[in-house]
């Protein structure tokens, strides 16, 4: 949750760009909430994927990854405005986490139109 709160302190920093943040979430609904609450602090959509539909469909599943439990990479990724990825970072570890830092100057670097 900690990624969440970061994104939502810098979010006037993502509104410069033009960005829109949207997690997806492989819980189901109750902590999707959560997460948009308490992490997001309601500055942008936490999605529900408990199905794993989004995170299969991005390539993003880490079966048995958690006590047994298929669980998603945590991972940003930067879409233009036709939807066309321009930009991923996928995480190597629970604990690697992508950062602002990492963001910003990823987003400086796309096209503008």
């Amino acid at each position: 949750m900690n990624e969440l709160r970061e994104f939502a302190q810098h979010k006037a920093d993502f509104d410069k760009f033009h960005t829109t943040i949207l997690a997806i979430s492989a819980d189901d609904v109750e902590h999707a909430r959560v997460g948009w609450e308490k992490g997001s602090r309601r500055q942008f959509r936490v999605l529900a994927d408990p199905d794993l539909a989004a995170i299969k469909a991005y390539g993003l599943l880490h079966k048995n990854g958690f006590r047994g439990s298929d669980i998603a990479i945590r991972t940003a990724i930067l879409l233009d405005r036709n939807g066309r990825e321009q930009w991923r970072y996928v995480s190597d570890t629970v604990t690697d986490v992508p950062t602002y830092k990492q963001v910003i100057p990823a987003l400086e670097k796309l096209p503008t139109n």
